[in-house]
């Protein structure tokens, strides 16, 4: 396909995405229905793939990956074959590949779950055009997997509420095993708040009861769960917990709830307690429960981490300056540890390698990171020490390799990492 014709399907897309999210907005009760004719069209079918193929992403249980798919069959056969089965209603999604990832700073680990690409392209078509019709309901405080917000957007929000409201108490708190405890049912009458269309709402009802296949073996799904790692999965989530959303803003709580995801903190004035008391009858009616392990009460003088983010009241020293404190925010300690552990994992013992190759191969691992962090404006004093742990790194990889009397230091000297391209932390 040219790339002009390409575009043409793109703009034709984002065309049906703004006529569904403008007539959403005339009339926020509004139900939509014939919506599942719109899943089969060709270039929503072609922007699902653009979409899917550039997320990338390992096979599923079919085994069949990108390069397969554009092999041995042709995306446009492919997509057509898709069309005609959802077109036909013989569309059945396959079970999704449960593996487990590591939970970062922590021991256990979590579920994730990959479906098929073939399932993945659908799931994204949907998700094109169900989005721009439940975002216009999503409140402001919800950032998570949502288009023009971001864990950034949730941190000045937080950094703003504590500086300039002075909303200082602070309820961090973790939901017990969120999408493992998602009910279909519920999730389901939420999302018919806005659809009718029947074969819509059977579509995600398939992809909900498709199961997981680990190990060779299949589980079914049950009436709860929704596998992390689905392209529709963040969309679920935001409309499953939009509820616990709007019963906050009606709770008459004079704070603010910040969420990305399932990850969330409220901020108020005076006793939390009392607060985290409602939060939690909030949660029962969604038939979920608070992790009282993970959940406590704290202030933003004392500090707290959120989205690998440390915030802390701190005193303003500049002068002549109408504030006498402010939220000062900086990398979280886990956020450190976890850095300082994909630094060493990188420059490993391979010691076949030269220090540019080294150098090349950390460098984006320290701009992922750097990117991320430099963007909330932090107190920079704690990069400067990670610049140094960095290059102490490749002077211990240098010291093993050359068994170097001077422990490496004559290899580094005049900052030779630096002047290779090191990238630096700040």
């Amino acid at each position: 396909m040219s790339a002009e014709k390409a575009m043409n399907m793109r703009k034709k897309v984002y065309a049906l995405q703004s006529k569904l999210s403008n007539a959403a907005k005339e009339s926020l009760d509004r139900k939509f229905g014939a919506l599942y004719d719109k899943v089969y069209r060709k270039d929503v079918l072609m922007e699902s793939w653009r979409l899917v193929r550039a997320n990338k992403g390992a096979p599923g249980i079919d085994e069949q990956d990108f390069e397969t798919i554009e092999r041995d069959i042709g995306v446009d056969r492919f997509l057509a074959e898709l069309g005609d089965d959802l077109r036909a209603k013989r569309y059945r999604p396959l079970p999704v590949l449960r593996c487990w990832i590591d939970k970062p700073g922590k021991a256990e680990k979590r579920p994730l779950g990959i479906p098929a690409i073939r399932d993945r392209v659908a799931q994204m078509a949907a998700k094109l055009i169900l989005e721009p019709i439940f975002e216009t309901n999503f409140l402001p405080c919800s950032h998570g997997f949502r288009p023009g917000l971001s864990c950034h957007t949730a941190i000045d929000q937080i950094r703003c509420a504590i500086t300039f409201d002075r909303l200082t108490t602070v309820i961090d708190a973790d939901i017990a095993g969120y999408f493992s405890s998602i009910r279909h049912d519920i999730l389901l009458r939420l999302v018919s708040r806005r659809i009718s269309d029947k074969h819509m709402i059977r579509l995600l009802r398939a992809w909900l009861k498709a199961g997981v296949m680990e190990d060779g073996v299949y589980e079914e799904s049950g009436e709860v769960g929704s596998p992390q790692g689905a392209v529709i999965s963040p969309l679920l989530s935001n409309i499953y917990l939009h509820s616990f959303d709007k019963m906050f803003q009606q709770s008459g709580i004079n704070g603010k709830l910040i969420r990305y995801a399932d990850d969330w903190v409220v901020l108020v004035k005076g006793d939390g307690r009392r607060v985290l008391k409602l939060l939690t009858k909030m949660l029962d009616r969604l038939q979920l429960r608070i992790h009282p392990e993970k959940t406590h009460i704290t202030d933003a003088y004392r500090g707290f981490d959120f989205l690998s983010v440390h915030f802390r009241m701190r005193p303003v020293r500049k002068r002549g300056s109408r504030l006498k404190e402010s939220c000062r925010l900086w990398p979280a300690d886990k956020a450190i540890m976890r850095i300082k552990q994909k630094i060493r994992d990188s420059i490993g013992t391979r010691y076949s390698l030269k220090l540019e190759e080294v150098i090349y191969e950390l460098n984006p691992v320290i701009r992922g990171w750097n990117n991320y962090q430099t963007r909330i404006r932090p107190w920079k004093k704690r990069f400067l020490s990670l610049n140094h742990f960095a290059e102490d790194r490749i002077r211990i990889f240098l010291k093993r390799k050359y068994s170097d009397p001077t422990r490496g230091t004559r290899r580094i000297a005049g900052g030779l990492p630096r002047k290779l391209g090191l990238a630096q932390f700040g």
